[in-house]
């Protein structure tokens, strides 16, 4: 979650559906900020945000992980277009250099827990990742320690849960940069969901490799059952195939989706069933759609001024996933909002609500008012500068 990047995997429309999908495209959908009205507008340094329904009502609730500056805060969606923070104590998401959280029930008692991410002192500290164990009054516990998912040497940086053996229990994945300043290794790191009650460290599996973690996404690119995943690393993207929950195989090069990165996404752009690639860096967006042997092959691409941030999304109504794409710099690179068009292989840009302060770091999507159409959180406190956090909601 986080600067995770959960594939928007979206049916394809037919018959009257494709009618609707093509008369609300062309009706023009717009973004509209509303991040003051929400209750979730705020000035800070940023590095992410995961949604997610944490109470379980139905609603998407959010977490923003401030960097440093701030504690994290905890949003909780209240179903009338307004967000409320929680208050989790002094204990809880407090300030740190907390880079990425995501969210999933770990011990199955059918309430929503939060593993975050904790950086390295660029390289020269150790530190412990925090996993919080959410009470049955809504209160969170921290108990990395106990779960044995501290991760002391690790520089943490995205992360997510992902069922790697189909027996219902979710194992964690976590993505770290290197190298370090102090000669340790900075590894990505797979943990195995024993019982519920623990993890045990899962080298078994051929993904516990010094590659970095940008971003970092569980998928099933192959439609065989198994999840995958897909990595954002420190100088490529790689993908891991599951190979029937017993180890992951590195297709990286076979696939052709090892292109250098700042953020890379996989979701369905050409209305098909297979996800298709989405890579950004500094200087260019790219779009690769999957072939039916699992390879992937460019269809488009688009010149960037400063990419820092990628994230799909349900915009337009049609079945093809759109893009919102953040460009960190001077106001002279302004974010993108890009429509899915000519069946995916082709984007159209939008006019969408910037900001002149700060420089952009994230964007991650949601649907905080329930109307089928992805909002976009999108953050703007990258490195040293402050910035706001925002809320974008898409209007049919």
């Amino acid at each position: 979650m986080g600067k995770r990047r959960t594939a928007i995997l979206l049916g394809v429309m037919v018959g009257a559906g494709s009618l609707f999908a093509a008369n609300a495209a062309s009706a023009g959908p717009r973004l509209a900020d509303v991040s003051r009205q929400a209750r979730v507008y705020d000035i800070t340094h940023t590095w992410s945000a995961e949604a997610g329904d944490i109470n379980g009502d139905g609603w998407d609730d959010l977490l923003v992980v401030n960097h440093y500056e701030k504690p994290a805060y905890l949003y909780r969606n209240s179903g009338n277009g307004k967000f409320t923070r929680v208050r989790t104590g002094p204990d809880t998401f407090r300030k740190r250099d907390r880079h990425d959280c995501t969210f999933g029930d770990v011990d199955v008692d059918g309430l929503v827990d939060i593993y975050c991410t904790i950086g390295g002192g660029q390289g020269s500290k150790r530190k412990p990742n925090e996993l919080f164990i959410q009470q049955p009054n809504g209160t969170f516990d921290n108990r990395a320690n106990e779960y044995g998912v501290v991760d002391i040497n690790g520089r943490g940086r995205d992360t997510t849960f992902i069922d790697v053996d189909k027996d219902g229990l979710l194992d964690l994945y976590v993505g770290n940069k290197f190298p370090r300043t102090d000669k340790r290794k900075s590894i990505n790191k797979l943990y195995i969901n024993v019982d519920g009650t623990r993890f045990r460290l899962a080298r078994e599996y051929g993904v516990n490799r010094e590659v970095g973690g940008k971003t970092v996404q569980r998928i099933d690119y192959n439609r065989d059952g198994f999840d995958d995943l897909f990595v954002c690393g420190e100088r490529h993207a790689f993908l891991y195939r599951n190979v029937n929950g017993n180890r992951f195989e590195n297709v990286s090069e076979r696939a052709n989706v090892d292109f250098p990165c700042e953020g890379a996404v996989m979701a369905r752009f050409d209305g098909d069933l297979r996800p298709d690639v989405a890579i950004v860096t500094k200087v260019r967006l790219k779009v690769l759609h999957q072939r039916s042997n699992g390879s992937f092959g460019l269809v488009s691409k688009r010149r960037l001024k400063g990419g820092e941030e990628i994230a799909p999304g349900r915009v337009n109504g049609d079945s093809n996933a759109d893009l919102y794409v953040v460009q960190s710099g001077d106001p002279e690179r302004p974010d993108l909002m890009l429509l899915s068009r000519r069946g995916g292989r082709g984007f159209k840009s939008i006019n969408i609500p910037q900001t002149r302060r700060g420089k952009g770091d994230y964007v991650t999507g949601l649907d905080y008012d329930k109307n089928g159409r992805t909002d976009f959180v999108v953050m703007n406190g990258n490195g040293k500068q402050r910035g706001p956090v925002r809320l974008l909601a898409t209007r049919p």
